[in-house]
């Protein structure tokens, strides 16, 4: 299989600058270049089909099979372009998700590191908010953990002290991403960037502050997620140490490869660290009117901070 951490690599810092690259010539161009279009315009294709399945919330095949690993981060630029455009003035990039945080997840896509995507401001929502129970092609929810950047110096930190100091806040989150693919697709961790690693919506709490030094990392370490129904009956939990052991390793992980493609974390960047629980399907059950996330830990109290979404049945 192809080595996946450097999907991203090429057109990161295009996408971020909101530019695009052509190839233009006044005279027919030559075979190499004539190929490269003829890549470049089937990749476009396969995000265009892509995002035709994510809007109208039908499960999609699998149409990466046989891509390069500059092919599919092609596909997944030109899918978030579009996610952008789709999305008005609410199309902007609010920070990044990261998706198979933990071994048992990445063993399943055979990979041994995690992948990311981008998150937009329209994908985030208070809680409380009211939603489809089908708003995706195959909806699902975990219970999952932010953290918001709140200095630069985070790009040249190297302690995991150093890290938490760029750092200013934790931050419940509910995500409800979308798998996309049909159930019995054969997805591959190549498939997943494709289509922006699922994501699709979250419920995003108050910002919690994080306590200075060792105390920090304790904090974060210590974190508890219980996701209920909306009748109060037990779905899924997990702690924070699925996060590649700590969360802390998931921050370190996703500021070194946005590096290494030359984008910088800024100040009030959201960085959505993975799941905390396992995936809980939303699809066809429509006995799930609701879910709650309470989180433990968040606080120095012995209280939960609690989030909730509701659902409209078909």
């Amino acid at each position: 299989m192809n080595n996946w951490r450097w999907l991203q690599g090429i057109g990161i810092g295009i996408l971020m600058a909101g530019g695009a690259m052509a190839i233009q010539a006044a005279e027919p161009l030559p075979k190499p270049l004539q190929t490269l279009r003829l890549a470049q315009s089937y990749t476009d294709l396969v995000a265009v089909s892509l995002f035709q399945h994510y809007t109208a919330g039908y499960p999609a095949p699998v149409l990466t099979d046989g891509l390069s690993s500059q092919q599919i981060d092609s596909v997944h630029i030109t899918f978030v372009r579009r996610l952008m455009g789709n999305a008005g003035d609410e199309g902007t990039i609010a920070g990044y998700k990261l998706a198979l945080s933990n071994p048992q997840a990445q063993s399943q896509l055979g990979v041994n590191h995690p992948l990311y995507g981008f998150l937009l401001d329209n994908m985030l929502l208070d809680s409380g908010a009211s939603l489809p129970l089908n708003f995706g092609s195959r909806p699902h929810a975990e219970g999952d953990l932010m953290v918001r950047v709140g200095s630069a110096d985070i790009n040249q930190a190297e302690t995991d002290l150093e890290l938490l100091a760029g750092l200013d806040a934790v931050v419940p989150f509910l995500e409800l991403p979308d798998l996309i693919y049909a159930a019995d697709a054969q997805v591959n961790a190549g498939a997943l960037v494709a289509v922006n690693v699922g994501a699709r919506y979250g419920v995003v709490g108050e910002p919690v502050d994080l306590e200075p030094e060792d105390s920090g990392l304790t904090q974060l370490a210590n974190i508890r997620v219980v996701l209920n129904n909306g009748q109060g009956q037990f779905l899924a939990e997990g702690n924070s140490t699925a996060l590649l052991g700590h969360p802390i390793n998931a921050v370190r992980w996703l500021r070194d490869t946005l590096i290494s493609q030359g984008v910088e974390l800024k100040p009030g960047d959201l960085l959505s660290l993975g799941s905390v629980t396992s995936l809980v399907p939303l699809d066809g059950d429509t006995t799930i009117t609701g879910l709650e996330a309470r989180y433990f830990g968040l606080n120095s109290d012995d209280g939960s901070v609690d989030l909730d979404v509701s659902f409209e049945v078909p």
